[in-house]
């Protein structure tokens, strides 16, 4: 407000004006305190305008790490099913070789037997030739 807007608005109101030269000083005081009070609250609007800024800028941050540990989890988890079907695969095969080792020893075992038979069959053969 001007020293002349506040002397018509006293003068309107109350029917007189005051000095003048009071007046303007407390224009100009009014001014100096709005003022004062203005620089602040710029700073502050300022600061909650960049804070802001920031939080979107965070919050791409966070969207951005977060999509990154989900295809990290993915890949990971595709790397453990991975392996747990290769070793899967790996402990069926070492089973069928153990019941194929375990079926060769029977064969060898019968082998064995087999022979010790045929070679006694054929030392009675011989004794019966004489």
């Amino acid at each position: 407000m001007t020293g002349r807007a506040l002397r018509s608005t006293l003068r309107r109101e109350f029917g007189v004006s005051g000095k003048t030269e009071r007046l303007f000083a407390a224009c100009r005081q009014w001014k100096a305190r709005a003022s004062d009070v203005a620089a602040p609250l710029e700073k502050l609007q300022r600061e909650l305008r960049e804070a802001q800024e920031g939080r979107v800028v965070a919050l791409a941050v966070r969207d951005q790490a977060l999509a990154r540990a989900e295809r990290a989890e993915a890949r990971e988890l595709a790397h453990q099913d991975r392996w747990a079907t290769e070793i899967h695969s790996l402990r069926e095969s070492v089973e069928q070789l153990k019941s194929e080792r375990l079926r060769r020893q029977a064969l060898e075992e019968q082998i064995v037997r087999l022979q010790r038979e045929l070679h006694s069959l054929r030392r009675r053969l011989a004794g019966s030739d004489d």
